[in-house]
């Protein structure tokens, strides 16, 4: 390698590992309780949070043998007036101090590396958190509460939390709270569920991101600085909240059919799709008390076929096509839907050209095969023009008798009239064999 570009990219290794060595120097509480918190914010390089502040009290800046020179300065003092020090002053060439609460300190480090001099300056922002401890707490929401979420305003007696920079800029220190709550959630049927989640006080509130589907008190515990200390945390527990949010899940209990000759019947209550007519119950769920009305809707290929305001309703579905059905459950200030798609298949029937009513349980009776046929009509007759039988129950069929008696085997015809479920018409005619069998 070129000696010129050797030496600039030593030059770049030694000035680009000095932070790296420097950072290394930390602040410790060499005497008393607390917690030291690293580049805060990136800010200060070093946030010193103390659980109480006594003479004995002492922070250390623990340097590695390369430094030979430490000198404490205090730029921030907030007993001071002005609290800031354009110019700060001299505290101490020695590694410790005894620190003072709402101080920040400068600490200037000098010595040699590698052959190469160098200084660096490292700063501390000091706070005692017993005197930070909120008390005589209010916890109550903040007007107008929304329905989808709102904020709580934590009052009382709050000490700000801030810390300044070495230039001068002074920034908020934010207290990180839980916020405890019961809300619902649906699992087969509304169930309590217990929230518990992370906020920051912002401004004297803090946020409630997902409303509470029923009535429930809010807690308040804090900060994240008592914990790290392991003192006791604060707390405040709001009075009574009143739900205003309103939630619904629609559930379904469809009508099942169990004749084999339907192709796409209903055969679960859960079905949403298949033969008409198809029969369904709409239940809406809402969280009740707090949602008290609601209006459904049925809409076909965007065609309101029709509107109710119950709770629960049934419908039969006999036309072909795709169904939006909808509710909306709200209360005085609050709404919520939810919908789902019912389709309804296409019509088709068809009859057949023989049948054994011969009690095997097989074939026994005439029957026609067919899917959504919403009217039926059919009439058997002999060769004669003698009528046989005469049933509209599409899922019904002939035996093979006639008077309570059975007829003899042969030729019989038939006549059927029905309409399907998108309103085509169906005229069949046609014969059909009666077999009964040897023995029969």
């Amino acid at each position: 390698m070129h000696f010129s570009r050797l030496k600039y990219y030593c030059l770049l290794f030694i000035s680009g590992c000095l932070p790296f060595y420097l950072t290394a120097q930390s602040v410790v509480i060499s005497q008393g309780q607390g917690k030291v918190y690293p580049s805060y914010q990136n800010r200060v390089d070093a946030l010193v949070m103390l659980n109480g502040i006594s003479p004995e009290t002492e922070l250390t800046l623990q340097a590695d043998g390369a430094v030979s020179s430490i000198e404490w300065y205090e730029y921030y003092n907030v007993a001071s007036s002005p609290a800031f020090h354009p110019l700060p002053v001299f505290l101490s060439n020695l590694s410790s101090i005894q620190p003072d609460d709402n101080c920040g300190y400068s600490v200037k480090l000098s010595g040699t590396r590698n052959g190469q001099a160098f200084t660096q300056t490292v700063t501390v922002f000091v706070m005692d958190y017993q005197s930070k401890i909120p008390s005589d707490l209010q916890l109550t929401p903040v007007e107008p509460v929304g329905c989808d979420n709102f904020r709580l305003a934590v009052s009382g007696n709050i000490p700000a939390m801030y810390y300044a920079t070495s230039t001068g800029l002074v920034y908020a220190v934010e207290r990180e709270l839980e916020l405890d709550y019961e809300t619902l959630e649906w699992s087969e049927g509304w169930k309590s569920k217990s929230i518990r989640e992370k906020v920051q006080l912002d401004e004297g509130s803090v946020p409630v991101a997902v409303a509470p589907l029923k009535d429930t008190y809010f807690t308040v515990t804090g900060d994240q600085f008592s914990a790290d200390l392991g003192v006791s945390p604060f707390s405040v527990k709001s009075g009574l909240f009143p739900a205003k949010r309103v939630a619904c899940k629609i559930t379904t209990t469809a009508t099942v059919r169990t004749e084999k000759h339907e192709s796409d019947r209903p055969e679960t209550v859960t079905t949403l799709s298949g033969s008409a007519p198809l029969e369904i119950r709409f239940k809406s769920n809402g969280n009740e008390p707090v949602a008290n009305y609601y209006i459904w809707t049925i809409h076909r290929e965007d065609a309101l076929v029709l509107t109710r305001t119950d709770e629960s309703h049934n419908f039969t579905f006999t036309e072909a096509g795709q169904y939006v059905v909808k509710v909306r459950a709200e209360n005085a200030t609050c709404t919520a839907t939810d919908s789902l798609i019912v389709t309804i298949s296409e019509s088709a029937i068809s009859a057949p050209n023989v049948f054994t009513p011969n009690g095997d349980e097989i074939n026994d009776e005439f029957r026609v095969s067919y899917k959504s046929i919403i009217e039926f009509q059919g009439v058997i007759f002999n060769r004669w023009g003698t009528k046989m039988f005469e049933w509209t129950d599409v899922q019904k069929g002939w035996d093979g008798t006639h008077n309570g008696r059975p007829v003899k085997e042969g030729p019989y015809f038939y006549v059927i009239r029905a309409r399907g479920s998108e309103g085509k018409i169906y005229n069949l005619k046609g014969d059909i064999n009666l077999l009964r069998g040897k023995g029969q």
